[in-house]
């Protein structure tokens, strides 16, 4: 593996473990705290706010990303290119601002909550706020880690320190979006700092090219966020906060065992990028030789969360263990699935330019997640839930599988290396 790579997969790795342990620490003190209900409803104003998270990304961890790859060495087009998208982010911030405020005038459970979803919209200026997207480009994965881990370590001391009643709730939201926040305004920093960002004003016709080149991945990321953020959503919505107390829980602690290979994704994505501008067949090749072993990295994993869960369980949620070991056995493969799925999907339909096609496979994987996790939920509550993302995913990668065996191009570290991109 190229040594790029490998020095950014060490430095993710080696502060992973912040931001690995740090939450996996905070879930249970939080639940045991605040209690299953009010725990569930803080995850359910932060399932919220995420709906706000994928309106101001646009896409743009992606598209931002494979454009900064390929001409991080013009440090005049990355300034242009910076300023592009932290404008569009603003703009689509505030938009998200007046859309939070005429729901909070509007809708009584969201007025009788106001400060908890104001709080939780800290964490939306956090993301705006946070150019993950140049720092992956650059391949400078070690501030990513080092932001990151270092504030949510802070926000778990505090946490710590100043929750200490179930009224505390507010509070915990407030400090875990506070977290985001610092992130957001060092990386912001940092990146102006170390990659020479330089003030500009760009032109009405570049950031609409931004904002067009970045569509088709705000599609897919749209319709992946919805599919995935909406069942803690929905639980709370159709079976009470209990019930999305219980699916958060889970779903933190599956999020969590992928979170173990995202240092690596993370690394290979805009590598891949980057061997593409040389030769599609090298990037091809490069991304054969991390498949396999992704894949059998992620199932081991896997087979290890569904055959401990239940102890898992009773250490995160205490004695109402009960109600959550089906749901974390029902979501357990989920990390090897969704480690393929980025794989076929991410680093490669995406720099192969099958934007289109993935972002058809997204939109129908979310139309169809809807109508399941509804039809599940009313009958299985949170459970319901975790079987509709399963199904979901898997359907996911079968359909990214034929997608790429369409266009010739095979990951499995056999046959020809033939890789065609697309017109």
């Amino acid at each position: 593996m190229d040594h790029i790579v490998t020095r950014n997969i060490f430095w993710l790795f080696s502060l992973q473990g912040l931001n690995y342990l740090v939450p996996l620490a905070v879930l249970p003190f939080l639940v045991r705290v605040l209690g299953i209900e009010r725990y569930g409803l803080v995850a359910f104003a932060q399932s919220f706010a995420q709906y706000f998270v994928l309106l101001t990304d646009y896409g743009f961890n992606l598209s931002a990303t494979k454009q900064i790859a390929r001409i991080r060495s013009d440090r005049e087009l990355v300034s242009t290119y910076f300023w592009c998208v932290i404008i569009l982010k603003v703009f689509l911030m505030l938009v998200g601002m007046v859309i939070l405020a005429l729901l909070i005038m509007a809708v009584p459970r969201f007025r009788e909550e106001a400060r908890l979803y104001i709080a939780a919209y800290l964490a939306v200026v956090g993301t705006v706020l946070f150019p993950t997207w140049v720092f992956q480009g650059m391949e400078r994965m070690k501030y990513i880690s080092m932001i990151s881990g270092g504030t949510k370590l802070g926000s778990a001391l505090i946490l710590f320190a100043f929750v200490r009643h179930s009224s505390d709730y507010v509070l915990a939201m407030f400090i875990l979006s506070g977290g985001m926040f610092a992130a957001g305004v060092f990386g912001f920093v940092i990146a102006i700092r170390n990659f020479a960002i330089a003030p500009r004003i760009p032109a009405l016709a570049d950031i609409r090219r931004t904002l067009r080149d970045g569509w088709h991945l705000f599609v897919s990321t749209g319709a992946t966020t919805f599919y995935t953020n909406s069942n803690v959503f929905l639980v709370g919505m159709i079976a009470g906060n209990a019930q999305a107390g219980y699916f958060s829980a889970a779903e933190k602690l599956i999020r969590g065992m992928q979170a173990l290979l995202g240092p690596v994704t993370q690394a290979i994505y805009p590598h891949v990028n980057h061997l593409m501008e040389r030769s599609p067949t090298l990037a091809l090749r490069f991304l054969r030789k991390g498949f396999l072993w992704i894949s059998a990295l992620s199932f081991v994993s896997s087979l290890l969360l569904f055959v401990c869960a239940a102890p898992v369980a009773h250490l995160v949620v205490g004695s109402t263990a009960d109600f959550c070991t089906p749901i974390i056995r029902w979501m357990a493969m989920l990390p090897f699935i969704v480690a393929v799925s980025n794989v076929m999907g991410i680093q490669t339909m995406i720099p192969f330019g099958l934007e289109r096609e993935l972002s058809r496979i997204y939109v129908v994987a979310g139309v169809g997640s809807l109508a399941l996790s509804i039809l599940l939920i009313r009958h299985y509550a949170a459970a319901g839930a975790a079987a509709s993302v399963l199904i979901v995913e898997f359907a996911i990668v079968l359909c990214m599988w034929e997608a790429l065996r369409h266009r010739g191009l095979n990951l499995m570290p056999f046959g020809a290396v033939g890789a065609t991109t697309a017109s």
